[in-house]
This record gives C-alpha cells, sequence and structure tokens, in this order.
C-alpha cells in the first residue's frame, strides 16, 4: 500500500493519533537535537506573480492544554479560542504585508463525519507521519535521499473548484504548559538528578497545490519554550512557521 492509499484509509475511517504520541514524538526530536524550526520542503516562487496567487487559509487545528503532574494533557478552551484569535490574525497580516490575495475558509459543516473534519483529520496524519518517518527515527526506504513527495490527494481540488484558490494552507499546533504540580515534580526530580518534561509546543505547517493536492511546502516546529496566550507570542511562533515561505520575510539570520 502506497502512502497516499493509506492516508486515503485513515481519512475515509476517521482515525486519529492520541496527543500522547504525538508529545512523545516530540521529545524523542528534541533529544536528538531538532528542537528549532526546520524548513523540511520549501519552493522559491509559487504559480504568478505573488499578487495573482490566492491561498486559501484554513481554519487552524489548534489546541493548548496544562500539563499535569501526572503526566496528563487537559484542554483549555478559552486558552484555544483566543489562541487561534491570535495566530489568525498574525497569519492574515502576515500575507498581506507580502501582497499575496488570501481568502478564509468558511466552514458549512463542524460534524465530526463532514468533508472538512476529515480533511483536518488527513492532514494531521500526513503532518505527524512526516515528523515520523520523514525527519524522525523511522524513515520510510522510499522516502530515502530526501525525496519529498507527501499529498493529501487529488480531493483537494474540491478546494479550488469552491474557493478559485491556487493553494491551501494547513496549520497544525498543539502547546502545553506546565501546571504547578508539574513544575514541583520537575524542580523535584532535578534535586535529585532526573528528569520530568515539560510543557512542548509542536506545530507544522503545509502548504497544498490544490491542483494536485501534493505538499509543496512544509514547514515544522518543536519547542520546550513558547506562549500562544498573548498575541505577541503568537506573532513569534506563527513566524517561526512561516519560516522561508516564499515572499515572506525569513526569521532566520
Amino acid at each position: 500500500m502506497n502512502t497516499r492509499h493509506y492516508f486515503a484509509l485513515q481519512q475515509r475511517h476517521g482515525c486519529r493519533k492520541p496527543l500522547s504520541i504525538l508529545f512523545a514524538l516530540a521529545l524523542i526530536l528534541v533529544i536528538n537535537g531538532c528542537a528549532t524550526p526546520n524548513n523540511v520542503k520549501k519552493v522559491d516562487t509559487l504559480k504568478g506573480d505573488i499578487s495573482s496567487t490566492k491561498i486559501l487559509l484554513m481554519p487552524m487545528d489548534v489546541e493548548l492544554s496544562i500539563l499535569t503532574a501526572a503526566g496528563l494533557l487537559e484542554l483549555q478552551a478559552e486558552w484555544t479560542s483566543n489562541a487561534m484569535g491570535y495566530m489568525t490574525r498574525s497569519l492574515e497580516s502576515s500575507f498581506s504585508r507580502a501582497n499575496y490575495d488570501i481568502a478564509a475558509h468558511q466552514i458549512s459543516d463542524a460534524d465530526p463525519l463532514s468533508e472538512f473534519v476529515q480533511r483536518q483529520k488527513l492532514h494531521e496524519a500526513v503532518g505527524l507521519s512526516v515528523l515520523t518517518h520523514h525527519i524522525g527515527p523511522l524513515k520510510l526506504p522510499s522516502k530515502s535521499g530526501g525525496v519529498f513527495d507527501w499529498s493529501l490527494g487529488s480531493n483537494a481540488r474540491h478546494l479550488k473548484e469552491t474557493s478559485s484558490a491556487d493553494y491551501a494552507l494547513f496549520v497544525f499546533v498543539r502547546d502545553s504548559y506546565s501546571s504547578g504540580g508539574r513544575v514541583a515534580l520537575q524542580i523535584g526530580m532535578a534535586i535529585l538528578g532526573g528528569h520530568v518534561p515539560g510543557g512542548q509546543q509542536v506545530g507544522f505547517a503545509s502548504l497544498v497545490d490544490l491542483d494536485t493536492g501534493d505538499i509543496v511546502w512544509f514547514n515544522h516546529l518543536w519547542s520546550g519554550t513558547g506562549d500562544l496566550r498573548n498575541q505577541e507570542a503568537a506573532d513569534k511562533t506563527m513566524a517561526a512557521l512561516l519560516d522561508n515561505f516564499p515572499g515572506i520575510q525569513s526569521t532566520r539570520n
């Protein structure tokens, strides 16, 4: 089974990886020295001039949680809602300054079985697989030599038909913050010479060609610091996720 068929199957059955897997993966990669933004797939130019390139901004898949002393993640709805607003404003501002023609995707159906929700799940599954099998410790033999040919499949063309956009940008972020009990545990273990991980900020962004469904630009972020609970901090995170995006000023020196 090739990767495109595999992910189509995941989309059909609505598969979702637990958050514990995501953060375990993040910890492995941080330990192995991948704690900074890393542009995996980039393209120097997009179709046509920037001013004539229309990008559909997909609703962000974002969750903010508290990491308890027991290592459980407790979703914080208010933090999440505020963060999505901060991140959306930052994203729109960056693309507007670069003179891109942007449009926000309007959600018509939030039902778990709707095409929109299934497409978000598919992007999550593909992005996590990129982190695991293209960047991380379980590289696929078919991806040897740095070949990047990941895709959301030809169904992405439906977005082009309904929006007239050339590309769609997907953003996935999971951000956790240590509770007071978790901090106390970290301090106690540090005194004893042990280590207990704290909150992690993990995210990735994908630019999808709506003619083919192929991911033509992909960037990811892992960090043990960072905060999405205010506009300034959210601006920094979004700047990192948009690093080396065509026409947008890089955050790197």
